[in-house]
């Protein structure tokens, strides 16, 4: 008896011994891994982006992860053997969280990571067909009326092109800006840059209340680091314009200030047309938003424009814009001296093909306004500049491209400056 007593003794601690060697008493793993660390983003683009953390422990072994991807209230789990994951097929301008879990053999689930947020970047821009679809106005075409955060510039010393008026547009993307580059040139321009420029006649300059007549709206979009030109031509019933790459001409007619009837041929540029103007060294840039051009007040507010501009997130790094200088404006005859109303006026229309890199390398000439005047071959060239200003010869007249007609009032200036050398 005593023997049959000590047997079942021992078979009951065997079994209790076994049963503690499992961890939920059935002899499966309950045990979860840990959650795993630092999850973070990186690559971020238009339609994907990368995600990695820190690897989880476990007991016996993790298996794998599960990322959990929402949008708008909505969870996908996505899955994954390794550290990193790379989320595609996302959807541009858009925010998403993010958060990962371990898995072990038996199935067992972590705690879940930190969580991500983060939006996904515009997709690239592109020329559309229409200029409606470019998302640079709102409400009926034909009143130019900005969209939201699309921002109206000025300029204090403008490119002549045949007494159209234009309106000046810039677009960033979304909670980025330009930035100041510790010159008084251009500032840095972040990729998906939008600048629209609409020429246009009023019917009549003394009464624009008449209406205006609207002929091509020029584009620059900066792509993956690159400007690129684009040009939109508008239709007669000034509902719609059609992206173009080749040149044209429109006859115009307008009532001038003095209550004269003027008639213009004037002249649409071809993609190619533009390229030139706006090529440096090979390279595509803007002409006329340098920051020196637009360190004035300008029409819109009452405020320096590059106050302006840091007042409302869209110039950082600038500390004032008193450090910076001022091209001068040709028309003011008050603040500036002839000379530098002058230079002025020729480095806003010639010097972006007059200067080092130029499209013209048959002169040895650079309008630039800082160029020293010993160094811009301005003197030896006088007499070639006031003739060809004062030409209407297609091959001849300078600027070439941009006017055909002549300007008289900045001929008048630049003539009077020429006469002083």
């Amino acid at each position: 008896m005593k023997k049959l007593y000590l047997l079942m003794l021992v078979i009951g601690l065997v079994l209790v011994n076994a049963c503690g060697s499992d961890d939920n008493g059935n002899g499966t793993d309950s045990e979860s891994p840990s959650a795993p660390l630092n999850l973070i983003a990186s690559n971020v683009s238009d339609t994907s982006l990368e995600l990695s953390w820190t690897a989880s422990t476990d007991n016996t072994a993790v298996t794998g992860y599960r990322l959990y991807e929402e949008i708008s209230g909505n969870v996908t789990p996505l899955g994954g053997s390794t550290t990193t994951y790379m989320v595609t097929g996302l959807t541009p301008s858009t925010p998403y969280k993010f958060y990962v879990t371990a898995i072990d053999a038996a199935g067992n689930e972590s705690s879940q990571s930190n969580t991500v947020e983060i939006s996904t970047d515009e997709a690239p821009l592109e020329f559309l067909t229409n200029l409606s679809e470019m998302g640079i106005f709102t409400g009926d075409l034909v009143n130019l009326e900005p969209a939201e955060n699309v921002q109206l510039y000025e300029l204090n010393s403008t490119l002549f092109t045949d007494y159209a008026a234009k309106q000046r547009l810039i677009r960033f993307p979304e909670g980025q800006a330009m930035r100041y580059n510790n010159s008084d040139q251009f500032p840095v321009f972040p990729d998906n840059t939008l600048m629209a420029k609409t020429f246009f006649y009023y019917i009549n300059d003394q009464d624009p209340g008449q209406g205006k007549q609207i002929i091509e709206t020029r584009l620059l979009l900066k792509i993956e680091g690159a400007w690129q030109v684009g040009n939109y031509v508008w239709n007669a019933s000034q509902t719609e314009a059609t992206y173009r790459e080749t040149g044209s001409e429109i006859p115009i007619s307008y009532i001038d200030g003095n209550g004269d009837t003027q008639n213009v041929d004037y002249q649409i540029p071809s993609k190619a047309d533009c390229i030139i103007c706006h090529s440096n060294s090979n390279t595509i840039i803007p002409i006329g938003p340098k920051l020196r051009t637009m360190n004035f007040v300008p029409s819109y507010t009452n405020m320096n424009q590059l106050e302006y501009f840091k007042a409302n997130g869209l110039l950082e790094g600038l500390g004032s814009a008193s450090s910076i200088s001022v091209l001068p404006d040709w028309t003011n005859d008050v603040l500036y001296t002839l000379e530098e109303r002058a230079r002025g006026y020729i480095d806003i229309n010639c010097a972006h093909c007059h200067q080092p890199g130029g499209a013209v390398t048959n002169f040895n000439i650079d309008f630039q306004y800082e160029t020293p005047y010993a160094d811009t071959g301005i003197y030896p060239n006088r007499g070639e500049i006031e003739m060809r200003i004062q030409s209407t010869l297609p091959s001849y007249r300078m600027p070439q491209l941009g006017r055909t007609v002549v300007h008289e009032e900045a001929v008048a200036v630049l003539i009077a400056y020429l006469d002083t050398l």
